[in-house]
């Protein structure tokens, strides 16, 4: 058997394969005892006829037919085996010419790309942790008290004011169309401040009472993320079902209950000293990415369409995972997008795409930083994981992560080792080690 391959556009190889007389001849062998096995020759029984009165009584055509999808199967094979071969997708039959001399096929498959990234010791990305200031760290405590409200209701019946909470049933209409079928209409619940609601609401909801009705018109804003009432005049119309007061703990009262042991104070301090470290953390990943973005940028790329397409359809798998945690299937999701199956992989092609060359791209930079891991470092991310659980768990825990999740547990390590030294090659500094870990304010 002779192969010979020639590269082609998308990472895509073909392999034009020529049989020699003598495998066409045993296939042919093969094809005639199948033959004889399924029907009646005149004179034998099945199974027994020779290849020459099966030719004769059929035509050379039929077993050719018949020894193809064999011959095409077994000899593709071995060409993938000699000439070392891995496709990344599924094989395209062209040509084949079985009839006469030289007998032989024409198949290409998708490979895995070749790349050669730029010297990304050239490249630079910049790493600016954003200051944190005394109104940011005035946010965070406020969100760690709005965490401990306490809804009362109203001894005494009052208007709306200012911090209240409001259950109200709200429609709202462009042009006198409503905006929503008014069947499926719910009652909400909004929190009458200025900040939380969009400009004129706001006033036009102070001093409402229970049980009326406003129609509020607002000019929405050019930006807004709905298109649908983007820069236009939307009329509101709110009744109020229930008008509750929204009591606040005290400022002294929040250390006991977030838990923190010290005064309002020593909470602010760790509330700084937390959104610093998530400040650093974030501008280290923006660091990150960027190098990475630009290394992509700089490289030549011809993915096969093959390979996006699995990775897609892996982006979707990952999805119904996550969907399974709350009870949905991936038919559900599907049907409740309004997708098939192949409109969602299509939709997510370029998304994979980018996983995919990111992917391709930090191998790159693991072989040519010749970053491993050896035995030790596994040995002691298991030791540091193993803090997270109980005395009585870590027997059972240590036993599983060093088996079964051990080379997860590997790939942390080494996926640790990666980022530490892009975030090096990317700014020049040194990677910041992670602060004890505490409890983010947004964690809580």
């Amino acid at each position: 058997m002779k192969v010979t391959t020639e590269k082609l556009p998308k990472s895509l190889l073909a392999l034009d394969i020529e049989l020699d007389a003598a495998q066409v001849e045993k296939g042919l062998d093969k094809a005639a005892r199948r033959i004889s096995q399924r029907v009646q020759i005149p004179g034998f029984r099945k199974g027994k006829a020779p290849r020459f009165i099966v030719e004769n009584y059929y035509g050379r055509a039929a077993l050719l037919e018949e020894a193809s999808e064999d011959l095409i199967n077994t000899s593709f094979r071995q060409a993938l085996e000699s000439e070392k071969i891995d496709p990344v997708g599924q094989a395209n039959l062209e040509n084949v010419h079985l009839h006469e001399e030289p007998f032989g096929f024409r198949v290409t498959v998708p490979v895995q790309p070749e790349i050669t990234i730029p010297d990304y010791h050239t490249i630079h990305a910049d790493f600016e942790p954003k200051e944190v200031t005394d109104e940011d760290v005035q946010r965070a405590l406020d969100a760690r008290r709005e965490r401990h409200v306490v809804l009362k209701t109203l001894e005494e019946a009052r208007p709306a004011q200012q911090g209240d909470q409001l259950t109200v049933r709200m429609e709202t209409f462009i042009d006198g169309e409503p905006l929503e079928d008014p069947e499926e209409l719910k009652d909400s619940s909004l929190v009458l401040e200025a900040d939380r609601l969009v400009d004129g609401l706001y006033d036009g909801l102070v001093g409402i009472a229970q049980d009326e009705t406003r129609e509020i018109v607002v000019k929405m804003p050019e930006d807004h993320a709905n298109e649908q009432v983007a820069g236009k005049d939307v009329t509101f119309k709110v009744t109020v079902k229930e008008i509750q007061e929204r009591v606040l703990p005290d400022w002294e009262e929040l250390p006991t209950l977030e838990e923190v042991e010290g005064t309002i104070d020593e909470l602010r301090e760790k509330t700084r000293a937390e959104l610093a470290e998530a400040s650093t953390r974030s501008a280290e990943n923006a660091a990150v990415d960027s190098f990475v973005e630009q290394i992509i940028a700089g490289t030549e790329w011809d993915l096969p369409e093959a390979l996006i397409e699995r990775e897609a359809d892996s982006l979707l798998h990952e999805q119904e995972n996550e969907w399974s945690r709350y009870g949905i299937t991936l038919d559900q999701m599907l049907q409740y997008r309004g997708q098939t199956h192949d409109e969602a992989v299509a939709d997510l092609k370029p998304q994979g795409e980018q996983r995919l060359k990111s992917s391709m791209v930090l191998s790159e930079v693991i072989k040519g930083e010749g970053i491993t891991v050896d035995e030790a470092e596994i040995e002691a991310e298991i030791e540091r994981m193993l803090n997270d659980y109980d005395e009585g768990q870590r027997d059972n825990v240590r036993n599983l992560l060093s088996t079964q999740l051990r080379s997860t547990v590997a790939t942390g390590v080494l996926n640790q080792k990666l980022r530490a030294r892009l975030f090096t090659l990317a700014t020049g500094k040194e990677l910041a080690a992670p602060a004890a870990e505490t409890d983010s304010p947004e964690e809580k």
